[in-house]
């Protein structure tokens, strides 16, 4: 049976997972975690939490799963080592350079791949498998099928988000927080730019009203909880460390008892099914989906309405006047529970029923008291119950039930014997030496209830007895012998714990590894990434020194072997060198088409290989390929720790995260061969999920009429920012932004942070574009260009390169 993996922003969350049935609790620290907003628990916290769990045999992971700044990795160093010296059960990870710390400083502490490294197919879990990791959080898009087939090909522990919310972007591959505001979602602090409304264009003009178009409803797997079990998923985890402890609860119990249905009768099945979707439903929601999972995305995938909690539809309310209402329900209320009515116009009010009077079987319906005057009339929608609102004490419900035995030692001593059904046992003796009584002698009775005063200890008494019932037992001895043996019982348990074994360390280089260093020269090489034989062509002719061609393409056609041939041979003619982009995601779906773009580009003689994801370098592996590799800006590489993993693992040079400042391209750059993406629009999204299709096309991905390949879309902000839409090849949906990045007139600035070459993004635009720009940057590098460049113009971005993210 797979683990059931339950969220936790505090202790209290704690306890409500374990007492819920969760099987392992994700939480994290107040630093180094994807929750910057979170309470997130402290040091002591944290050892309390491991130390509770690991009593009940419920493993703790702590998500350590942001890209580090270098004046970050010796804390984390620290950080560490104190997870491993309490005992954690693994730490989520999604920078490399954390990866290395932990190999070096705590090496038995074993590593789970984040989602944020958009793992998405089988070759990015065997990269992930040989560098050491355990368990791979696969990314949220996946069909049921995919998913399968990763499975089935890998003995690695896979985990699989089955409730709560999502992004709409790929995790790991959003920059829309970091570049509009300075928030990234790769440091934890995500400002959710994807829950605001948009206005979608085509062609420049308003082609549906706007709508929440980005907003994805919350994911619920309750149905395809046997598919995944069956198709060999090892985790299943729930989303929401930043909900209360009251949600944990409502949430864990609902997924705990339909996992524990799978071994009984389909009827039991169908009722844990049903009891868990009402429980989920009345839990905070933005309405439901599965569509990743059923592979059937499309406009009814997003909510269209502000995403904020839906609530379960119980009745409507018929009169209201003051705090006073008439209601018709189809289940009770009661007071505490906190409430949403929607009138007909839309207008909704959210408020606290104070008290309820009559029953919801009475058509006459119910009496209610709200706490908010003057509500309106509407349907009528419960968003939590009193009991999933009230806070729940820091102390776990749950007990292990122990069983005791009283008898004397072999030096006539008063002895305790205590055990558990897992077999754990601990005894404890008192120095009282036991007489017989003349007139109340120490009955079971007596004893059992002595015993059973176990407090707030994680233990329930089952049975007690006694060797004989004819002594004279002090209360107050053996009220001691029973605490003494509550604390030997829990050491023994948490003594004898096992936590999961590390992953072997990595050896070999993941690539054939190629000679590298750190870039000496004062004149940056200028690369170009083109989409067609035009733009090729026209910054060859510009001089560009590298042409990045494939990948994924901004207009939906796809990369065959005859262009790169043409490519190649243009590159040759004008004494460049030709590498081959490669996609920022790959999906099992996509994974053979990726393999043999990049089999046919190594045909054609290229000169190297940009990997844009994971799965890259074991797709490099099997074809044995001899050529250099740059590992790309989408790997997020944003520390020289990280830059040199990359290094180890056989890459010639690295491309900087396009979130790095140039005081971090500097330290990289000192280290080995940096590039640095300067020129053109930057991805803001890449998403599954396709806005033209859904509202000017057939509503869903599936029998898509392609209306991208006739129109050009947009999306327009409330401040009438526009954000281009490009469709590639896989029919994903990338998000440009708003503006271009130039850097143009600081140039030399670049110079100085001793980067060996400079990109002009170059896809989606024409010839006459990359030509021009192209010519300024050859220029600038040769020092042939003198003019100086304006830098106030305010319609272009200088992205982070002067100002740092959250």
């Amino acid at each position: 049976m797979p683990e059931l993996l339950a969220p936790a922003g505090s202790f209290e969350a704690v306890l409500a997972a374990i007492d819920a049935g969760t099987d392992a609790v994700y939480l994290g620290g107040q630093a180094f975690n994807a929750r910057k907003f979170a309470h997130n628990l402290s040091d002591e916290e944290l050892a309390r939490a491991v130390r509770t769990a690991h009593l009940f045999g419920v493993r703790i992971y702590v998500t350590v799963n942001i890209i580090l700044a270098d004046r970050e990795v010796d804390a984390v160093a620290a950080y560490l080592q104190y997870l491993d010296s309490i005992q954690v059960d693994g730490i989520i990870v999604q920078d490399m350079a954390v990866a290395a710390v932990a190999r070096r400083v705590a090496p038995h502490l074993p590593l789970h791949g984040s989602t944020q490294m958009t793992v998405a197919d089988l070759a990015g879990v065997e990269f992930l498998e040989r560098q050491g990791f355990t368990q791979a959080v696969l990314a949220r898009e996946l069909s049921l099928p995919e998913i399968r087939a990763i499975c089935s090909h890998t003995s690695m522990n896979i985990e699989v988000f089955v409730h709560g919310a999502s992004c709409m972007s790929y995790s790991g591959q959003c920059l829309m927080s970091s570049f509009i505001g300075g928030r990234s979602g790769n440091r934890g602090a995500c400002a959710q730019p994807c829950r605001l409304p948009y206005t979608l264009l085509a062609d420049g003009k308003a082609a549906a009203p706007e709508a929440y178009m980005l907003s994805l409803k919350d994911l619920n797997g309750l149905e395809y909880i046997e598919a995944l079990t069956d198709a060999g998923v090892s985790s299943f985890k729930i989303e929401g460390r930043m909900k209360g402890a009251g949600y944990v609860r409502s949430v864990v119990s609902a997924y705990r008892r339909v996992m524990d249905s799978l071994c009984r009768p389909a009827q039991e099945q169908r009722q844990a099914l049903q009891l868990g979707k009402t429980q989920t439903a009345e839990s905070f929601n933005r309405l439901y989906q599965h569509d990743f999972l059923a592979g059937s995305v499309g406009r009814h995938t997003i909510t269209e309405q502000a995403g904020g909690n839906q609530g379960r539809r119980i009745g409507h309310v018929t009169y209201c006047q003051g705090t006073k209402a008439e209601a018709v329900t189809d289940e009770p209320l009661a007071a505490g529970d906190l409430v949403k009515i929607v009138s007909p116009d839309g207008t909704e009010w959210v408020t606290e029923v104070a008290d309820a009077v009559g029953s919801f079987t009475n058509k006459k319906g119910i009496s209610l008291t709200f706490k908010r005057r003057d509500v309106g009339t509407g349907l009528l929608f419960r968003l939590a119950r009193q009991e999933d609102r009230q806070g729940q004490p820091a102390i776990s419900m749950r007990r292990l039930p122990v069983y005791m035995h009283v008898d004397c030692d072999e030096k006539g001593a008063l002895r305790l014997t205590i055990w558990d059904e897992a077999g754990h046992t601990a005894e404890v003796v008192s120095d009282y030496v036991p007489q017989k009584a003349t007139k109340r002698p120490a009955t079971t009775s007596w004893i059992t209830g002595q015993l059973d005063r176990l407090g707030q200890t994680p233990f329930s008494l089952a049975y007690a007895d006694m060797w004989d019932e004819t002594y004279m037992i002090p209360s107050s001895v053996i009220n001691d012998l029973r605490r003494q043996a509550a604390h030997a019982l829990t050491e023994t348990i948490l003594a004898e714990y096992s936590r999961p074994e590390a992953g072997a360390l990595p050896d070999a280089p993941t690539i054939t590894p190629t000679s590298a260093g750190p870039g000496k020269s004062r004149k940056p090489g200028i690369v170009v990434r083109c989409d067609s034989l035009d733009a090729v062509e026209a910054a060859l002719q510009a001089g560009c020194s590298r042409i990045v061609f494939g990948g994924e393409s901004y207009d939906h056609h796809v990369f065959q072997a005859g262009q790169w041939r043409q490519a190649a041979d243009l590159a040759r003619q004008y004494d460049a060198e030709i590498w081959a982009a490669t996609p920022r995601i790959v999906t099992e779906k996509s994974a053979a088409l990726v393999q043999q773009e990049l089999k046919t580009a190594l045909d054609h003689g290229i000169d190297g290989v940009y990997a844009g994801a994971m799965s890259i370098f074991s797709m490099l592996r099997s074809l044995d390929a001899k050529v250099p590799v740059c590992a790309d800006w989408s790997l997020n590489i944003f520390n020289s720790l990280a830059a040199r993993e990359y290094i180890r693992m056989g890459c010639q040079s690295i491309t900087a995260s396009t979130e790095a400042t140039l005081r971090q391209i500097r330290a990289m750059a000192a280290q080995t061969d940096v590039e640095v993406l300067a020129q053109g629009r930057m991805e803001m999204m890449v998403t599954e999920y396709c806005p033209a299709s859904a509202f000017t096309g057939s509503g869903t991905k599936a029998g898509c009429s392609r209306p991208c390949q006739h129109h050009s879309y947009a999306l327009q902000d409330r401040r009438d920012e526009v954000f281009p839409i490009v469709t590639d090849q896989y029919c994903r949906s990338h998000i440009l932004n708003t503006r271009d990045l130039d850097m143009i007139p600081y140039f030399r600035d670049l110079v100085r942070a001793g980067v060996a070459r400079v990109r002009i993004e170059g896809r989606g635009r024409t010839p006459e574009w990359i030509g021009q720009v192209t010519k300024t940057y050859v220029q600038l590098s040769s020092g042939a260009e003198t003019m100086l460049f304006g830098k106030e113009d305010r319609s272009v971005t200088r992205g982070h390169f002067f100002h740092g993210i959250l």
